[in-house]
């Protein structure tokens, strides 16, 4: 029986196995490229995503701040409001407390 395969044929072979080689050694720096660009990203994205989350809770943190500092306010002046109405009553009342002692002692009105 002769041999049907030659030495060009052997030698197109050995091409072909390298070629193919080659074309999956490409194939696999191309994939590690991409999963790392992949990778990259990712971490780029959620870099963003927390800058953006921060930026958003400080907002409303001020936001919250300045709505309570408003209602503190608010609370505080009316809280003064009707101290000075209830020192104001108590004035008139120990004043008018006085002037009954002094008359009830002296028989006298008092004077200012």
């Amino acid at each position: 029986m002769k041999s049907t395969v030659n030495g060009r044929s052997i030698q197109t072979i050995i091409e072909m196995d390298k070629q193919a080689r080659q074309r999956v050694t490409d194939a696999a720096k191309e994939a590690e490229e991409i999963i790392s660009q992949a990778e990259e990203q990712k971490k780029k994205m959620l870099d963003d995503y927390r800058n953006k989350s921060r930026g958003k809770i400080e907002a409303a943190e001020q936001t919250f701040r300045s709505e309570s500092e408003r209602k503190t306010a608010e609370i505080d002046a009316e809280k003064n409001k009707k101290i000075s109405e209830f020192d104001k009553i108590f004035d008139e009342s120990r004043n008018k407390m006085k002037d009954s002692i002094f008359q009830a002692v002296t028989g006298c009105e008092r004077r200012g």
